[in-house]
């Protein structure tokens, strides 16, 4: 397989960043990698926030605690959710998308100066 579609499909199903550090370039990689591992932190940190909320309002209750309630609580709680959290969710899948691109078309140059040593720098009909 070539390196450049190897790489794409690193970044693409394996997660952001690995295609660049599959094709040894790992500040970049990392880079990417980090922006993701952000974004998921913070979403990760927004629901947390959300269910301690829930969680509250059920400690306030006295009846017996079901899962339509939880369900209801959930439901009413989410109409008030952060104008961010669709910020994050575009920054992330955009984050992907140019690891995809990015890993793809580093590949392709790397393939291409590697066919410009194997052949010597010249064009067919010189050989």
């Amino acid at each position: 397989m070539k390196p450049s579609t190897k790489a794409a499909l690193l970044s693409g199903l394996a997660f952001p960043g690995t295609g660049q550090i599959h094709l040894k370039r790992l500040r970049r990689g990392i880079t990417i990698m980090m922006c993701v591992l952000a974004g998921i932190g913070v979403i990760a940190w927004m629901a947390t926030v959300k269910a301690l909320a829930i969680l509250d309002r059920l400690q306030g209750q006295l009846n017996r605690v079901d899962m339509e309630t939880i369900s209801n609580l959930a439901k009413t709680s989410s109409y008030g959710a952060s104008p961010y959290y669709n910020l994050i969710l575009v920054f992330i899948v955009c984050c992907w998308f140019f690891s995809i691109v990015d890993a793809y078309r580093i590949g392709k140059g790397m393939e291409h100066s590697e066919n410009k040593q194997d052949s010597g720098g010249s064009t067919p009909w010189q050989r």
